[in-house]
């Protein structure tokens, strides 16, 4: 049977208020519908739009939603805020054209070695992107590239071929270090010496040399490094003769280190080697600065072993951290730094906030 025109208008109206309807032909637990549409109720109280109300409560609620609509204030948006404006901002705290003040600089030049016999920990990336950070906030870098994969003159874009005058020819022909460094196009202030592939014959080739673990040292203080605020040496994967060279030569050692378990297990072969040189060559060496880098913060891992590190190094820990990035990875592939290739990203950021501390340290402030 048909119900009613008011009886499906109620019914309607009742469910769209959330508070149901009990079918056909059961006695609602609130309401009551008069089928035949009468102004009064079975108890005798007026009714309205053919309910009859039995609980003051429930047609206190109903009649709240009848006339007192929600009202929900409308907030403004800040107009500036936007994903691009934000972008923007820290593009240019990146490229150093945002800082208030210019970050200090040593008094003196410092010569630090970045060294992690354990591959993939990103000794390259961070030589390449402290270099480029420091360089773009007025300091005066030189990149020393010791490794023979040559990766980071590659990510400074500078000619590394076979045949090109590199660090090789300082090491094995006692060639000048002024004359086989070169300029960083894309940033002032930055230099590199390059290393070619020629390099990876450069340990057997010093085996007879006499006193061949000092070869850079001795190339570093004949060259005038008066016009210099970094002296900053890219190590290769390995505690050979050519990060032996390094630590020599160095004054300070930068020490990445990646969250990850496997990362641990070298630093300490790296520490006893590094004790063993400030003993026999180079008293003044010491692990000055420790970088975390490639953190995930979606494992549980990458804190449990920053927590370690931070225990075991104590302030000698940078506070930043330098996160998994796409940009980063990329960057090399087309010639540059992240600072450059994507002043932006995250990894940017990471690795300007890393130099600002680092440049700090001369300061004897992070």
């Amino acid at each position: 049977m048909e119900k009613p025109r008011d009886v499906a208008l109620v019914e309607a109206g009742v469910r769209g208020a959330g508070l149901g309807w009990p079918g056909a032909g059961r006695e609602s637990k609130g309401f009551q519908v008069n089928d035949a549409g009468s102004d009064a109720s079975d108890h005798g109280t007026p009714r309205s739009s053919g309910i009859d109300v039995q609980h003051p409560d429930q047609a206190a609620a109903l009649d709240s939603r009848e006339t007192k609509p929600v009202v929900v204030p409308e907030i403004l948006a800040d107009p500036m805020d936007t994903p691009i404006a934000r972008a923007a901002e820290a593009a240019i705290v990146v490229r150093g054209m945002g800082d208030r003040q210019p970050w200090p600089r040593p008094p003196r030049c410092r010569v630090m070695t970045i060294a992690n016999q354990k591959g993939g920990v990103g000794k390259t990336t961070t030589a390449v992107n402290l270099a480029a950070s420091l360089a773009q906030h007025g300091s005066r870098v030189l990149v020393v590239d010791l490794d023979p994969q040559g990766n980071a003159s590659t990510a400074l874009d500078v000619e590394h071929r076979s045949g090109t005058p590199s660090i090789y020819d300082v090491l094995v022909d006692d060639r000048p270090l002024a004359e086989v460094v070169r300029p960083v196009g894309a940033l002032p202030g930055l230099f590199c010496v390059p290393a070619t592939i020629d390099l990876a014959g450069a340990e057997i080739e010093l085996v007879p040399v006499v006193a061949r673990e000092l070869r850079l040292a001795r190339a570093l203080r004949a060259y005038d490094t008066s016009h210099l605020d970094y002296v900053i040496v890219d190590c290769p994967p390995s505690l050979g003769l050519l990060t032996l060279n390094a630590l020599v030569a160095a004054e300070e050692v930068l020490l990445p280190i990646q969250c990850e378990y496997y990362a641990l297990e070298g630093v300490q072969q790296l520490l006893n080697t590094a004790e063993l040189v400030r003993v026999n060559f180079n008293p003044g060496l010491h692990v000055s600065t420790v970088l975390l880098t490639m953190y995930d913060g979606r494992t549980r891992l990458a804190s449990d072993v920053a927590d370690d590190v931070r225990a075991h190094f104590g302030t000698s820990v940078l506070s930043t951290i330098i996160p998994r990035s796409v940009r980063v990875s990329e960057a090399p592939s087309q010639a540059q730094t992240v600072i450059t290739y994507d002043p932006a990203s995250s990894g940017a950021i990471a690795y300007t906030e890393a130099a600002r501390e680092l440049a700090m340290q001369s300061a004897g402030a992070r």
